[in-house]
């Protein structure tokens, strides 16, 4: 999974911004080869050109590499009322305040030469990238950004009703582009999470070892007002998804064999070449779904499970899966309400008789004094951990009590 130098160029962050300022669209692929933008007075290219990108794999060239996961909205626009772009430059707009490197976007319709493709070099270029399109959002060196929601049915309406709101795309019949206005487009407007490639994309996301780069960027005010919302996913086992496929949606049915195939080669690949696992924003589900996931973990060193929720059957269902696997490091951090409790309780009973995990970190579970009492119970059987950090647990002085002074990482707070 270390080899990005296929034919699909990015997307410079800073166009984009330039497209919203003047209320224009994304334009196809091959109409992006000739577009250029003003950036500090200069006039520069729209896109990313393959010595950037070459550069960027050698170290010599710093970036950040952003995989879109959107739906298409039209047969022949993505975006016809640029939500999506607004969503995009929204959120990567605070990536590029926080980092001094380039943002770079991949978005597949300006990315990848669209129909019609005119010439053999258009036509390789296009399958060649779809032969490699997980690539974009399963490496360990991109991120994952993906837009859930469609335009909002107020927006799409009003741009329906007015003629003089037009888009330019291409025209089978002339072969030409043509401004077209919204009611005269093919409309698609089934939800993403039903969406055949939207969900393998998802899959493909969650297939990193840091499930943090692969984000939800268009959620609500109110949802981001939530610090308890949680939104992390971990990867579906490949029998599942391929149940789950059974359901989605897709323009050429004939596409869910090949998506299937795809998915369960590029799960087994990553999975095997995982040893560090950092998954944060888990719900219960998405608990559950570790648990299935992580017999297929052969080489997982360490996990670390940040900000989760869970109930007492997710929390003994992961726990059971963990002695599948020879996990040296151990992080559970972060259980909100009662899932920290849940989760120590099925750990305690498991390291009497689990002996790889040499050091845990179990702080900020809110575990109490009864929590505390039944790992040091466990720890008088288990001889292999090392370390344990208990900091933010509420102990107290009845749970410190069980433990020697000695065997003490962090605090009793």
């Amino acid at each position: 999974m270390s080899d990005m130098r296929h034919d699909a160029p990015y997307r410079n962050l800073r166009y984009l911004v330039d497209l919203v300022l003047s209320k224009r669209p994304l334009p196809r692929r091959q109409e992006a080869e000739t577009e250029t933008f003003t950036c500090g007075g200069e006039r520069q290219s729209a896109l990313v050109t393959h010595e950037e990108v070459q550069n960027w794999a050698n170290g010599t060239q710093e970036a950040i590499i952003c995989s879109i996961s959107h739906a298409w909205e039209t047969r022949e626009h993505p975006d016809p009322c640029r939500h999506q772009l607004q969503q995009i430059v929204n959120h990567t707009g605070l990536y590029g305040a926080a980092f001094e490197a380039d943002i770079w976007i991949f978005y597949d319709y300006s990315s990848l030469f669209q129909y019609e493709r005119t010439n053999s070099h258009e036509e390789k270029s296009f399958r060649k990238a779809m032969n490699n399109m997980h690539l974009m959002y399963a490496h360990e060196c991109t991120l994952t950004f993906r837009i859930e929601t469609l335009t909002p049915e107020h927006v799409w309406e009003t741009m329906m009703a007015d003629e003089e709101a037009v888009v330019r795309v291409y025209d089978a019949g002339s072969k030409t582009l043509k401004e077209k206005p919204l009611k005269l487009l093919e409309a698609n407007r089934t939800p993403y999470l039903q969406r055949g490639w939207c969900m393998a994309e998802i899959e493909w996301s969650s297939l990193r070892g840091v499930n943090a780069q692969h984000q939800h960027i268009d959620r609500s005010e109110s949802q981001t007002q939530k610090p308890l919302d949680l939104n992390g996913r971990v990867p579906m086992i490949p029998e599942n998804f391929r149940q789950q496929m059974e359901q989605a949606k897709f323009t050429h049915r004939s596409d869910a064999d090949a998506v299937i195939s795809l998915q369960q080669k590029i799960f087994r690949e990553k999975v095997i070449e995982c040893q560090h696992l950092v998954l944060e924003g888990l719900p219960a589900q998405e608990i559950l779904a570790l648990a299935h996931a992580l017999p297929h973990y052969e080489n997982l060193k360490s996990l670390k499970v940040r900000r989760f929720r869970c109930g007492e059957e997710e929390a003994t269902s992961l726990v059971k899966a963990l002695a599948s696997r020879q996990v040296e490091a151990l992080e559970i951090s972060g259980g909100i309400g009662e899932s920290g409790r849940f989760m120590v309780k099925a750990l305690a009973e498991a390291l009497k008789i689990n002996s790889s995990v040499r050091d845990m970190n179990l702080g900020f579970n809110d575990i109490g004094p009864e929590g505390a009492q039944a790992l040091a119970e466990a720890l008088k059987i288990n001889s292999s951990v090392r370390d344990m950090n208990l900091e933010w647990n509420d102990i107290g002085p009845e749970g410190a009590q069980a433990w020697p002074v000695s065997d003490v990482l962090g605090s009793f707070a």
